[in-house]
């Protein structure tokens, strides 16, 4: 009895160690499945946030840059793209390249600030930026894409950062708009008069 009693504190040490083990790569399988799936759901949850903030930024700035004088009939975020590392800006925040296409139909909307005599076919104050807004017909279909910049703020909210050529923009959404080759005359601006 004492030889069994002699064999079998060791084989229960060696269970009791084998155990404690077993629980510690448990634990520590379960502290990295924990960090991966946190950080998995922050990303999704970061993505859906700059989806968000990058349709709501740019729906204010077509409503605002165009006078209201159009109406949105699609808006989608094709590609987005961390901008860290590659913008030496003296502080460590969170910046984004966004690209959007959108389409707009051209509306009855005669924005108020404006000269109404300017809507009038053949008016001459209706030339080069204001293309857009009396040089078309209702029912006019504008459409391309656009590029915007958004930055973290503080409370972690995703926020557009106008373009620092903004008081010098030539034509609506100067500073957003992609024109990938596009004459800017018959697409943002009057076209050029035939002489």
């Amino acid at each position: 009895m004492a030889t069994d009693a002699c064999l079998y504190q060791p084989m229960r040490r060696l269970t009791t160690r084998s155990r404690g083990r077993t629980r510690a790569a448990f634990i520590v399988f379960l502290n990295l499945w924990a960090v991966y799936c946190t950080s998995a759901l922050a990303d999704e949850n970061t993505d859906t946030k700059l989806t968000e903030a990058a349709l709501h930024e740019t729906r204010d700035i077509i409503l605002r840059e165009l006078f209201g004088h159009y109406d949105l009939t699609n808006l989608a975020v094709l590609k987005v793209e961390a901008l860290q590392g590659r913008v030496s800006l003296g502080h460590d925040y969170g910046l984004v390249k966004v690209t959007l296409e959108f389409s707009t139909k051209r509306n009855t909307t005669k924005h108020p600030t404006l000269n109404p005599n300017m809507f009038e076919a053949g008016n001459s104050m209706c030339q080069g930026w204001l293309y857009l807004h009396c040089g078309i017909p209702i029912g006019h279909v504008f459409e391309g894409k656009l590029e915007l910049l958004l930055a973290v703020d503080r409370e972690g909210s995703w926020r557009a950062v106008s373009p620092h050529w903004r008081s010098r923009r030539q034509y609506p959404l100067h500073g957003y708009l992609l024109l990938e080759g596009r004459e800017k005359e018959g697409y943002v601006l009057f076209p050029k008069q035939r002489r």
